[in-house]
């Protein structure tokens, strides 16, 4: 599994940086979120809790996907901003019972 950043802009407002990528993944499926954001995260000299994984789109046939995620300054930036969806995709909040 590859990822080439294609896109990376600096949001100060919102105290985050928003990434989109091309995830390259030959003889294989589409990597799990938890692989994708352990990697962009080592990329980018970020923490866990900071990377956020907005969306992977993958398309039958294809060997690569593309994606989009936002860094966060801190932590509590992220939980404040993000929706909820988002954050319980990311295991960053429990689902509700």
């Amino acid at each position: 599994m590859e990822i080439e950043i294609l896109e990376k802009v600096e949001n100060p407002i919102l105290k985050r940086v928003e990434v989109k990528f091309k995830l390259t993944h030959e003889e294989a499926a589409t990597p799990s979120r938890e692989t994708v954001i352990a990697k962009l995260a080592a990329m980018l000299n970020a923490e866990r809790d900071r990377t956020i994984l907005k969306k992977i789109d993958g398309s039958f046939g294809l060997q690569y996907s593309m994606g989009e995620a936002n860094l966060y300054d801190d932590a509590a930036a992220a939980l404040s901003i993000e929706p909820k969806h988002i954050l319980k995709r990311n295991s960053l909040l429990e689902e509700d019972k």
